[in-house]
């Protein structure tokens, strides 16, 4: 397999919560990986990867959440229809993520 799209996307977030975006694609190998860019404010901030959809070979999708941010991935490799990028912060928080899509074919 080699790569043949690379994509980029970036956010910021502030406030006490999750904060997320949801990339919807058509159907395809994908590696994803997201950090955090950087963060204002006392206390933990976290990014991951909350969620995504596997496109299966009947042509469902099948949902992976991670739940609470401790268990976000920082990465994931599959055969995927969306991506949901998430930046946890608390109260007085600002937050920025940067994320990378490698497209396999």
């Amino acid at each position: 397999m080699s790569t043949y799209q690379i994509d980029w996307h970036w956010f910021n977030a502030w406030g006490n919560g999750y904060h997320t975006i949801d990339v919807n694609i058509p159907p395809a190998w994908i590696g994803a990986q997201v950090s955090l860019h950087g963060h204002t404010g006392g206390g933990t901030s976290y990014t991951g990867i909350k969620h995504y959809r596997r496109r299966l070979s009947s042509g469902k999708d099948e949902d992976h959440d991670f739940g609470e941010w401790p268990s976000w991935p920082p990465v994931i490799f599959d055969f995927v229809s969306s991506i949901t990028f998430a930046i946890a912060t608390g109260s007085d928080q600002h937050g920025w993520l940067v994320a990378r899509m490698d497209y396999w074919g």
